[in-house]
């Protein structure tokens, strides 16, 4: 019996605690069942929440989207314009593109006030650690910031309360003034020169990149291309070893020839963070996201297609210079026609090329009688010109900028022959006054009656020449009135520019860069533009194929044409930037001097003649950037080129948010609702940056250059290349000339004239030195 009961009890032990494991593990299991649950409730809202930032954060990407292309179209906004309850505002993407539970109700995309235009400059300081990878850095641009503001909301499927996330992040417009750049192509920009070439100012192409020097080509600003870099001869490749170099943070220039080979795009992807390292921010290409800039409502310049029969490119840019379009044609564009120097123009000419009789007119479309003044402010002039680069006698219309001075500056009443128009104090429709109507923008309208097409399409062979802008010469000059300072002459035929100009001729170091006290801001646009020296003469060109030339100083920006490279597939060659002033004549041992900005926004369409060098012998050149334009003083009316930064990208609170939206314009009755800056937004600002030691990528000086190869039509020299002057380049170049490299295709070679110029280093500006 004791036995049996010491059995139950022993069973009796099991049991309890078979009972108590049993309970514990089922309590075990319970909570974590319970934490299993929580956890994953826990892990899905967070999914929710990761879903409602990156919705919000993709509304606001859509919503810059639209910023961007409504600013793109057109130019001028009022302060609430995107007011939700007007037609600018901005709209939410398709609900297709989001999961099902994004409540599209409760989501929205608000753009900000809107500022008015500035009237004053902003820099893009390149020392703000913020601005180190901005293309625009260390120029001025009128910029005005608009808020974006989107939120996003989804639903919980298992029953939980909505979650919204809000985002804002501000879009800076840019409006950059188009001479801001010592070069800017929107086409392709080839930079091939003979001797050492040094550029100063930014320099911008909308397209590719492509530099071959023979000797060395310095660049000492910023350089940036839409497009690609590639080592090469226009459209050819080429075997040319002189260095190519572009400036660090440290203002330190550094080749692209590294290792024996040429660091461009053809590096792939690779070459962003090479360029990053090595150029710190200077030199950006596509694979930098370098944007298209392009006045508003402008398409983007499209090469001809080649697989097509036509000649077809999307020449947009030479809408700059062309007539006004009425508002009933096929092609008008009411944003496009703002942008249009003909439709700013204070003083309109007209000139039918097949006639004997110019006119004026003011803005509003009146005209104004300037007959009584044929022979001094205008004369036209039947085949006077002999341009051999376009196979033509040219007949022109010799335009005196020196009598128009003295018209719009001192008009005298009292004397017919110094006032534009009939003066009559009774009746003063017929005056042209200078102190109301004159805004410095003048528009020379060339068109052709002729029934002849082929004459008509070339107008008559003829061009706009400007005489008498030296400025140092009584009844000489360039006009300048009221508060826009100076002159800009533009056509849509090709124009002549003769002697000094804005410049008293009197030249030195300086010239290509450093304005001269009776300067103002001028800028002269045409079809092509072509420089006739001081000593020129209509009669010289009739008995010379090259007639002498002699040294000339012009201060102008120029806006021209070029024939592009290839055209056709002739394998013609444009000449590259360094031959974008046209010219006729030998400047053998002359220097052209020109302080400006070079820009090229078009192909000729008038004079698409093939460049060589068949025509004229070039001179030696002082191009420069000129220090006006680098200060922020541009011609009246300058094109603007848009391009846009977003900054200050963050993901807020409601409080915030509510409350920055709150007192938008049209919320709150006045322009406020700006969220607090970082500064980031202060762009302007001159931070002090520690320096630091840089990290040297070594160059590769170039062992036993080969000369250039043999190139069609070389320029005529008299003696061979001067012997380097001291001091030219940090590291002196030594050229060892072994036996030529034949290419496949000859390209044109640049040879120095045959008088010596002592090299220059210019503070700004394109340094031509013999080297």
């Amino acid at each position: 019996m004791k036995k049996l009961r010491a059995e139950n009890k022993k069973r009796g032990s099991v049991l309890g605690a078979t009972l108590v494991i049993s309970t514990s593990a089922a309590f075990v299991v319970g909570v974590l069942l319970h934490h299993s649950l929580t956890e994953r409730k826990i892990n899905a809202r967070h999914q929710l929440r990761i879903q409602a930032k990156n919705a919000s954060e993709a509304i606001a990407e859509y919503g810059f989207a639209q910023l961007k292309y409504k600013f793109n179209s057109r130019t001028n906004f009022t302060a609430n314009a995107f007011d939700p309850a007007s037609s600018d505002a901005l709209s939410l993407p398709g609900e297709n593109i989001f999961g099902s539970n994004v409540d599209f109700v409760n989501s929205e995309v608000i753009g900000g006030n809107v500022p008015s235009e500035p009237s004053t400059l902003t820099y893009i300081d390149p020392l703000s650690p913020f601005n180190d990878k901005d293309p625009l850095k260390g120029q001025k641009v009128f910029a005005r910031t608009i808020g974006l503001y989107a939120k996003a909301t989804v639903t919980d499927p298992r029953g939980g309360s909505p979650i919204t996330s809000y985002t804002t992040q501000k879009l800076q417009v840019r409006d950059a003034p188009l001479f801001a750049h010592a070069i800017f192509y929107n086409l392709d920009l080839d930079i091939h020169p003979g001797p050492n070439m040094d550029i100063y100012g930014p320099v911008h192409t909308n397209l590719d990149l492509r530099v071959a020097p023979s000797n060395s080509l310095n660049f000492h600003n910023k350089v940036s291309a839409t497009g690609d870099l590639y080592h090469a001869y226009e459209h050819k490749s080429s075997s040319r070893t002189g260095h190519v170099r572009y400036p660090d943070r440290y203002g330190n220039l550094q080749s692209m020839y590294v290792g024996g080979v040429w660091k461009d795009s053809k590096m792939g992807d690779g070459f962003r963070e090479y360029a990053s390292d090595r150029w710190h921010g200077n030199l950006q290409t596509s694979s930098h996201g370098v944007p298209n800039y392009k006045p508003v409502a402008f398409a983007d310049y499209q090469p001809d297609n080649p697989s097509t029969s036509a000649y077809d490119p999307v020449n947009s840019g030479r809408a700059i210079i062309e007539p006004p379009l009425p508002v009933g044609h096929a092609d008008y564009d009411a944003e496009i026609e703002k942008q249009k120097m003909s439709n700013k123009a204070g003083m309109y000419f007209k000139w039918d090329t097949a006639g004997s009789t110019v006119r004026l007119f003011r803005k509003s479309g009146t005209e104004v009688d300037i007959s009584h003044l044929e022979g001094s402010l205008w004369t036209i002039k039947s085949s006077a010109l002999r341009d051999r680069r376009r196979g033509y006698d040219i007949t022109t219309v010799d335009f005196h900028v020196g009598k128009l001075k003295q018209l719009i500056e001192s008009p005298d009443v009292s004397d017919p022959s110094k006032v534009l128009g009939v003066y009559d104090p009774d009746d003063l429709s017929g005056y042209y006054d200078p102190s109301t109507q004159w805004n410095g923008i003048i528009y020379f309208e060339c068109y052709s009656s002729d029934s002849n097409s082929t004459r008509k399409a070339n107008l008559n062979y003829s061009g706009i020449r400007l005489v008498g802008g030296e400025t140092d010469r009584t009844g000489q000059g360039i006009p300048s009135r009221g508060a826009d300072p100076g002159m800009t002459f533009t056509t849509n035929n090709i124009l002549y520019v003769q002697g000094h100009f804005n410049a008293d001729g009197s030249t030195g170091s300086t010239s290509a860069y450093e304005p001269e006290s009776n300067e103002v801001p001028v800028a002269v646009m045409g079809d092509a533009v072509t420089f006739l020296s001081a000593s020129h003469t209509d009669s010289a060109m009739w008995s010379a194929n090259e007639p002498n030339a002699s040294t000339t100083e012009v201060s102008a920006a120029v806006v021209s044409g070029i024939r592009p490279p290839n055209k056709l597939g002739d394998d013609s060659y444009s000449g590259g930037a360094h031959n974008f002033p046209r010219f006729l004549e030998n400047w053998s041992g002359d220097t052209f001097y020109i302080r400006g900005s070079m820009v090229c926004l078009y192909e000729c369409e008038i004079d698409d003649s093939t460049w060589s060098t068949a025509y004229y012998n070039p001179p030696n050149r002082g191009y420069g950037f000129n220090d006006l334009f680098a200060a922020g003083t541009y011609p009246p009316g300058t094109p603007l080129l848009r391009a846009y930064r977003r900054i200050n990208y963050t993901n807020i609170s409601e409080s915030t948010y509510n409350s920055a939206v709150g007192s938008l314009a049209w919320n709150s009755g006045t322009v406020g609702g700006e969220i607090t800056v970082s500064p980031e937004d202060s762009i302007s600002i001159t931070p002090t940056v520690p320096k630091e030691v840089p990290e040297t990528i070594p160059e590769d000086e170039p062992i036993s250059e080969p000369t250039p190869e043999p190139e069609p039509e070389p320029e005529p020299t008299s003696e061979p290349e001067p012997t380097p002057e001291p001091n030219v380049e940090p590291e002196p170049e030594v050229v060892v000339e072994p036996e030529p490299e034949p290419e496949p295709e000859p390209e044109p070679a640049e040879q120095p004239s045959n008088k010596r110029r002592k090299s220059r280093s210019w503070k700004s500006g394109w340094n031509w030195g013999w080297g």
